[in-house]
């Protein structure tokens, strides 16, 4: 489901604004980088498929490329701890590839605490926003706690 086809998508992209950047819950921002090459990120709006699905975020294909579109009213509603994960999350569908969710959280969550973005405190209030004995929170953590592969995290 995450790599859906461009013709999925592709048509309704042409009437999305640009973003230049992820925007942090703190202000700052950042451009997601896979494979040696800056991610597109897009807003999408109201009446493009990724918000009527009621999406936050979906990394698809593009050709030969990634492409990260945002729901950017729902991204805004979240608490800012699970707000920041997404960008990392998204980003990791590109940087690995993987279409598996846990995966890219997993992978996303590395990102974020490599970024010095997620601590105690910040993984407190994730566990919280996922529920407790979440089992997709449970295997995310299982992942990201477990020594990385060499060569394996995404840079």
């Amino acid at each position: 489901m995450r790599y859906l086809a461009v013709v999925l998508f592709g048509a309704p992209l042409l009437a999305t604004s640009g973003a230049s950047g992820f925007t942090f819950s703190d202000g700052t921002t950042a451009k997601c980088m896979a494979h040696g090459r800056e991610v597109p990120e897009i807003y999408a709006p109201p009446e493009h498929d990724v918000s009527r699905l009621g999406r936050i975020g979906m990394t698809v294909t593009r050709e030969d490329d990634y492409l990260i579109i945002w729901n950017q009213k729902k991204l805004q509603t979240l608490p800012p701890a699970i707000h920041d994960l997404l960008f990392f999350h998204e980003c990791a569908h590109a940087q690995i590839p993987t279409s598996s969710e846990i995966k890219a959280n997993c992978e996303g969550l590395r990102q974020m605490r490599a970024a010095k973005r997620a601590d105690a405190a910040i993984e407190s209030q994730l566990a919280a926003f996922y529920g407790a004995g979440s089992a997709y929170w449970k295997a995310t953590l299982e992942c990201a706690n477990a020594p990385a592969a060499s060569g394996s995290s995404p840079r």
